[in-house]
Formats: structure tokens, C-alpha cells, sequence
């Protein structure tokens, strides 16, 4: 997948300009790349645009101008867009205020070692960041790799209506099917992060 450079960042005021239709833009996307598993965990499959939504919305926020530090928060989102034959995904424990929220997360420990893509029978295990989770909690958010070989990227292609997202974990079993639309868009991912 490609990476962010700075020619794809524009000021704070030009984004300010363009934000609403850009915002709109990237809702749409990220409703084609979020899928519930289960009541309580959402994933976003994440790519160059995603994460420049990101960058941009942070510079905003944090009021960021500085060349270097804009510099450093392409840094940090880029190691979250893998390179190479992979995808990236943000995990998301959804939780309302009524929560248990340190109950869940206690629960739901070490829920990101146990993530996988299944395509036909082959499974693609997540590859999460590391220090997110302890033995007594976990994060609300955890960053994920799915990485490809050759092999599994041509099943992917060869079987786009056999593909599901599927959590193991002793706390929270669930499985959902990837819809068509989606997996399009991960088999454009994967073919982009060829050339």
C-alpha cells in the first residue's frame, strides 16, 4: 500500500476549505471498510486515504504548521498502512458509558492475538501492535496487519464471495462475512501495494 508523503498533505487552511466535502468523501469510504464482529468489536481496513484523513484532522485539531512535525505524524500514521503484500485494520472495543468499561476490557485481553481473515479454509492470522495489552486489560483500539502471501492473495481474488473476519478468542467468538463491495476494495489494496 502506499505510503503517505507530504505531497499529500495540504495547510490547515487549504484543508479547511476542502474538509467538508473530503470528510464526506472518507465517511463514505470508511463505511465500505467497517465491519462489526459481534456485539462489541468493530474493524476498519484501513488505507492511504484513511490515513490521511487522519493526519490532516490531527494537524487541525492540534493546530500543527511546524514542517517537522507534520513529518512525524506521517511517520506514526505510515506504520500503521503496511507495506508490502498486507492489509491494515484498526480494531475498535465499542463501549457506552453504561459499560462496565474495566470489566470488558479485562475480558477482552489479549482479543487482538486472536483475529483472522478466512478465505475458503485458509486463515490469515492478525499480526497486532504490540503493548496494547497486559494480562489484566486491554485497549480500546489496536492496530492490525494481515499479512498476504503470494498464494493468498490470488485465493483472495479467486474466491471474493468466500470471505469472512473471524475472532477466537475464549471471551468473544464471532464471525462475519465480508461483503463483496469490501473485499473489492482489500483485492485493489493488495494489487496497489505491488507496484
Amino acid at each position: 500500500m502506499r505510503q503517505l508523503s507530504m505531497a499529500d498533505i495540504v495547510s490547515n487552511q487549504e484543508y479547511e476549505a476542502m474538509r467538508p466535502a473530503f470528510r464526506q468523501r472518507v465517511i463514505n469510504l470508511k463505511k465500505l471498510r467497517r465491519l462489526a464482529i459481534g456485539p462489541r468489536i468493530s474493524l476498519v481496513f484501513e488505507n492511504t486515504e484513511t490515513m490521511r484523513f487522519q493526519v490532516q484532522e490531527m494537524m487541525r485539531i492540534e493546530h500543527i504548521e511546524d514542517v517537522e512535525k507534520i513529518r512525524e505524524e506521517i511517520e506514526v500514521y505510515n506504520d500503521l498502512l503496511p507495506s508490502g503484500l498486507a492489509i491494515g485494520a484498526t480494531l475498535l472495543i465499542e463501549l457506552s458509558q453504561t459499560d462496565d468499561m474495566p470489566a470488558i476490557l479485562r475480558q477482552l485481553s489479549g482479543v487482538e492475538e486472536h483475529v483472522m481473515l478466512e478465505i475458503e479454509s485458509q486463515q490469515i492470522h492478525a499480526l497486532a501492535e504490540a503493548g496494547r495489552s497486559t494480562e489484566e486489560k486491554t485497549s480500546s483500539v489496536h492496530y492490525l496487519t494481515f499479512p498476504f502471501t503470494e498464494s493468498d492473495r490470488i485465493l483472495l481474488m479467486e474466491h471474493p464471495e468466500s470471505v469472512a473476519l473471524r475472532i477466537d478468542h475464549p471471551g468473544y467468538r464471532y464471525q462475519t462475512k465480508i461483503p463483496a463491495e469490501t473485499v473489492s476494495l482489500l483485492i485493489g489494496d493488495l494489487l496497489a501495494s505491488r507496484e
